[in-house]
This record gives C-alpha cells, sequence and structure tokens, in this order.
C-alpha cells in the first residue's frame, strides 16, 4: 500500500496549513453571507426577542438556575440546562441589540470557529494536511449546517461545538507537551461545553477511544500492549468524571431529574423507530437534498419492510463496506472517525425526550459531521498525489469540484428558506405535509399573510385530526380572536387550558378576548393567572395593569404598569398608560370599563385592544406529550 501520510506531507509544501485553512474559512463565509439579511424566525422569538432575560447583565445569575425556557414556561418541566447559550445571547444582545444582521454575523463567525478546530484536530491526529483540508471544508459546507448557521438559535449547536473541539484540542497537546496544563486546559472547556449543551457528556468517551487507538503520547519508543493502552486510555479519560459528577448533581437539582420524557413510547417502538431514525441522518450526509427544519418521520410501533427491515439493510451495507476498506482507509483513522461520528450522535438518539414532530432534526448531525466528514477525507486519499494545479492534486480537484458545487447549491438553497418565517414554515410544509408542527405553523403564517380563512381551516383540520394537542386547539382560538370570532376563540382556549394548564399564554389569549368583548374582570383574573404562571413577562404585568384600569382600579393598574417597566424600560407604552391612569383617577368617577377623559385605550375599540401583546407559540409545550 502506498505512503499516503509522505505523499500528503510532500502535497503540503506546496500549500501550507495556513494558506489552506483561510481559503475553506473564506469559502465557507462567503457560501453564508446572505444569512447577514434574515430575520429572527422560530425559537429567536421567546429565547431572545421577547426574553427579558437576554436584556440585563443582572439576571445572568439566573440563567445557572433554570431551564432554558424557565422565563417562558417557569412552571413546566425541562430537558434543556444551558446557561452558557443564554449567556451568548445576552452577549449578542449586548453589542448588538435587536438588530438580527449582527446575531447573524456572530453565528457565521461561530461556524468558521468550528470549522477551523476540526481541521486543526484532524491536523494533529492524521498528521495529513489534506485529509484535514478535505474534512474542514465538508464539515463547513455541507448542508446539513443550514439550521445552524441561518438561525440564530441553531448556535447551539456551534457554540457546544467550540467548545467540545476545543477540548479535544487540548487533550491532544497534552499528549506532546505539559500534560497537566493542557488536560487543565481541557477539563476547563468540556465543563463549558457541557453548559452550553448536554451533548458534549460524551467527550470523555471520544478522549478514550482516540487514546487507546493511538496510544499514550504521539510519539513512543515501544508499543503498549492492549491492556496497557486501554489502561492509559481509561486513566485520561477518567480525569473529566469529577465534571461529570458535578454537572449532573447540578443538573438533577435544576432540572428536577436528569431529563422528562416529552412522549410516551415503549422498548419495543423505540428499537422499531431507530433504524429509520440512523437512516435519515446516514441519508442526509450521503445525498442532502430537500432539506427543511421538519421532517416526516413518525414512531414506528411494528415491523414492516419500508421503514424497518430496509433502513437495517442500508445501515448493515455501509458497516460491511466500511469493513472492507477498512486497510485502504486506515484502520485506526476509520475507528477514530466513527467514534467521533457515532458518540455525538448517541444522546440524540433518546428520541422519547424529544418533542412529538421533532424526532429527527439536521443540526444534530452538527458535531456528528467531523467524523462524518473525515471518513470521506480518508476515502480519497488516493487522489492525494500526482500533477499539481494551484499547489493541489489535479485528480483531487477534478473529484472535489463538482461535489463543492453541488454541496454549495444545496446550502445555499437549504439556507434561504430561514429568511423568515413565511418562507421557513410555507417550505417546511411543502416538504413535510405530514408533521403536526410543519401544519400548526404553516396555518399561522396563512393567516397573518391575509388569508384568515384558509390558516383557520388548516388549523380546524389539525385540531379534528389531533384533539389533544395543545398548540393546535390553542393556536386555533388565537386565529379565531384575530377573526373576531369571539365565541369559538373561547371554547378552542378553554380546551387548550384544560390540556395544558399551566401553560401562561393561553390565560394571556383568554385575556385578550375577554377585553374584546367587554368582560373586564374575567380578563384581569386571566392576566392575572398569566401573570403568576410568567412573572418576569413585562408584556403581561402591562395588560393586566391595563385590564385592571379598565375596571376603575387605577390603582393596582398602577402598580402592574409599574412592574412592567422594571423588566422592561423600553416598554414605553406602560408610562404612557400610568399617566393616562393618574389622569383618570383625577377626573370624575366612571362606570368601570369606560373609557377616562384622558383617554385610556381599554374598551374603546378592537384596534386599541390589539396593542396588548398577543403571545406567539409555534413551538411544542415543554409538559409532556401523550402518545407518539
Amino acid at each position: 500500500m502506498p505512503n499516503n501520510k509522505t505523499d500528503c506531507v510532500a502535497v503540503g509544501s506546496s500549500l501550507n496549513d495556513k494558506a489552506l485553512l483561510g481559503g475553506i474559512l473564506i469559502f465557507t463565509a462567503l457560501l453564508y453571507l446572505p444569512t447577514l439579511n434574515y430575520h429572527f424566525v422560530y425559537d429567536d422569538q421567546g429565547q431572545i426577542v421577547d426574553n427579558a432575560l437576554v436584556r440585563a447583565w443582572r439576571f445572568v445569575p439566573e440563567y445557572f438556575q433554570s431551564h432554558v425556557w424557565q422565563y417562558l414556561y417557569p412552571n413546566a418541566l425541562g430537558n434543556y440546562y444551558r446557561p452558557l447559550n443564554v449567556l451568548w445571547f445576552r452577549i449578542n444582545d449586548a453589542l448588538f441589540g435587536l438588530k438580527p444582521m449582527g446575531w447573524h454575523a456572530s453565528a457565521v463567525l461561530l461556524h468558521l470557529l468550528a470549522t477551523a478546530l476540526a481541521f486543526l484536530i484532524v491536523r494533529r491526529v492524521t498528521d495529513r494536511p489534506l485529509v484535514a483540508a478535505v474534512t474542514a471544508l465538508l464539515f463547513g459546507i455541507h448542508p446539513t449546517r443550514h439550521e445552524v448557521v441561518a438561525w440564530v438559535s441553531g448556535t447551539t449547536e456551534s457554540l457546544l461545538a467550540v467548545l467540545f473541539l476545543g477540548g479535544f484540542l487540548a487533550y491532544l497537546a497534552s499528549r506532546e507537551r505539559r500534560t497537566i496544563v493542557w488536560m487543565s486546559v481541557s477539563c476547563f472547556f468540556y465543563a463549558a461545553s457541557l453548559l452550553a449543551k448536554e451533548t458534549a457528556a460524551v467527550l470523555p468517551a471520544l478522549v478514550f477511544a482516540h487514546s487507546f487507538l493511538y496510544g499514550l503520547r504521539r510519539v513512543q519508543s515501544t508499543p503498549l500492549t492492549t491492556w496497557q493502552r486501554f489502561y492509559h486510555a481509561a486513566a485520561r479519560a477518567s480525569v473529566y468524571i469529577p465534571i461529570a459528577i458535578l454537572y449532573l448533581v447540578i443538573r438533577v437539582h435544576v432540572l428536577h431529574g436528569f431529563s422528562h420524557a416529552q412522549v410516551q413510547v415503549s422498548v419495543s417502538t423505540l428499537l422499531l423507530t431507530l433504524p429509520s431514525v440512523l437512516f435519515f441522518y446516514l441519508k442526509q450526509w450521503l445525498l442532502p437534498i430537500r432539506m427543511t427544519l421538519y421532517y416526516d418521520l413518525p414512531f414506528r410501533t411494528h415491523w414492516d419492510l419500508l421503514h424497518v427491515a430496509l433502513p437495517l439493510v442500508g445501515l448493515g451495507a455501509v458497516a460491511v463496506g466500511l469493513w472492507f476498506f477498512r486497510r485502504r482507509l486506515g484502520t485506526r483513522e476509520m475507528t477514530f472517525a466513527l467514534a467521533a461520528m457515532v458518540l455525538p450522535l448517541l444522546p440524540v438518539l433518546y428520541v422519547s425526550v424529544l418533542p412529538i414532530g421533532e424526532l429527527v432534526h439536521d443540526r444534530y448531525t452538527y458535531l456528528p459531521g467531523l467524523g462524518a466528514a473525515l471518513l470521506v477525507g480518508l476515502a480519497l486519499q488516493p487522489l492525494y498525489k500526482g500533477r499539481l494545479v494551484f499547489g493541489l492534486p489535479q485528480r483531487l480537484v477534478l473529484v472535489m469540484l463538482p461535489i463543492i458545487v453541488a454541496l454549495s447549491y444545496s446550502t445555499a438553497n437549504a439556507s434561504s428558506y430561514w429568511v423568515n418565517e413565511f418562507n421557513l414554515f410555507e417550505h417546511a410544509h411543502r416538504l413535510a405535509p405530514e408533521n403536526i408542527l410543519a401544519r400548526n405553523n404553516y396555518a399561522i403564517q396563512i393567516a397573518h399573510n391575509g388569508d384568515q380563512g384558509t390558516g383557520i381551516a388548516m388549523m380546524q383540520k389539525l385540531v379534528d385530526e389531533r384533539p389533544g394537542f395543545f398548540l393546535a386547539n390553542y393556536n386555533l382560538g388565537r386565529l379565531l380572536y384575530e377573526a373576531n370570532l369571539l365565541g369559538a376563540a373561547e371554547h378552542y382556549l378553554q380546551v387548550a387550558r384544560n390540556l395544558e394548564p399551566d401553560m401562561p399564554d393561553t390565560y394571556s389569549q383568554l385575556g385578550l378576548v375577554y377585553l374584546r368583548a367587554g368582560r373586564w374582570d374575567d380578563a384581569a383574573r386571566n392576566f392575572r393567572y398569566a401573570t403568576a404562571l410568567r412573572p418576569r413577562d413585562a408584556t403581561l404585568h402591562f395588560a393586566l395593569g391595563v385590564s385592571l384600569a379598565a375596571t376603575g382600579n387605577c390603582a393596582q393598574g398602577r402598580s402592574e404598569l409599574s412592574a412592567a417597566l422594571l423588566l422592561d424600560p423600553e416598554l414605553t407604552r406602560a408610562k404612557e398608560q400610568m399617566d393616562k391612569c393618574v389622569a383618570s383617577a383625577a377626573g370624575p368617577s366612571q362606570a368601570p370599563g369606560q373609557s377616562a377623559a384622558a383617554g385610556l385605550p381599554v374598551g374603546a375599540s378592537a384596534a386599541d385592544q390589539d396593542r396588548l401583546p398577543s403571545p406567539r407559540v409555534g413551538r411544542p409545550a415543554l409538559a409532556p406529550v401523550k402518545g407518539p
């Protein structure tokens, strides 16, 4: 077999590491340049735009004491303890405010940093610059990155990757010199990555795999036996155990448990579903077309040829192929690549903790993409020699050029739908018409785009099919309210309230219904419930203050309006209402709900009432959902 390492080092003298990496980063940045003009979409609304906790530094300690969605759903059980993710949002808010361009620029920069780390890691592991270059290029431009780079909230994955890969790179450095110092750095990054996303828990396993495969040090005089390599690998990986235990204790304390099932699935259903999930991720990497936010991939409850047997055959064929070509790829490097691909994917295979309708996502392949890209880089090794063109092997250029063009086109196409919510959900519904979240969110967009009748009809059909689906009932109530069909809106909102009694959005929407109907006491009572469930929401305090003032209780109304201003000093409407409430109190007495001489805009008109907040809920509830 040819000495690929020698061939690659010789080629590396034509284009050094900096030139290779620089070209890759520039090309990747240009590919994602259009995303700078994109809007905030989907979870960005709840996690960033409407989240008062990312508006001020004084809330930072709370990030470490609650789950990601604590602000919106304080009483719901969450699975996401990611304080550094929220801190990342706070830093961006401090730098850019609510200007999306800055947030998208930081998302691109974070992706470029992860791509650079992928290059550095593979360069150290293989000592082959072209293997590292191909790996980093595929990692950077592959279409499965569209969610992570084009969507601000998707930076959860790239932030995790930067910290995770930084920790692994520090481990690699510890094998050459200053072991204690570099392992301390690695442990620091491991702790930080755990606080960014729970997937980081697999870093010690990856360190063990690498240490076992490559021995104690990068260069060692005598080979180690299998048991010696196992012992030294276990010792190196055990350094991370105290951090993992401490994280586990904190996580269980904050989340009131390690995790909480979103759907109840049997072991047999889980086993029957996993083949289609794994085959989905394999297909997304090898044939990345028709990418979208949601996919039609339900749970499988019984054995069948198309969705269970064929995926197993496909996965088995890939496994046999890798085994057959293991020597050509390099057995050690191939095994490490598989570990780097499979280990970070394991947490998302625990599908019972994923919300219904979100069994798979392209963003889950972000960190595992390093191992998948490395496998491709190893497979192309026969092309890393021969005549040079622009400092690169001619055969490699001829093979990679069409691949790069195809991947770039698919990436640009997949990313383009994240420009705004209508494009995002219209595309998702077109590609996954049976996905209940795609149907729910697209119906909302149709209604808000001017076709209320069609949007309401779509949502009604979803409710008829899934009467126990909270989001569909809630959003049908919202759309009926916006169409001024108050009786029907109240009915479906009450159904939603019965399904999820701790969801504050339902009470706030009912409050709006009652305001428009002139039922001031009912409105105030529901806004009070909503505020009790979500006490840090300035808009809910504002709505409660206005509704209290409408009942003639101006003193309590001013108190709630003051609380709204304390939470959000930029909520100028609250100050306006406080002034009007004072003027109203100074004027002649009036009947509850009647506008004061100063012009209190409650009960005056539907247009005035629409100035009050109407929460936007297009995501699944955090509380457990029954049935697959």
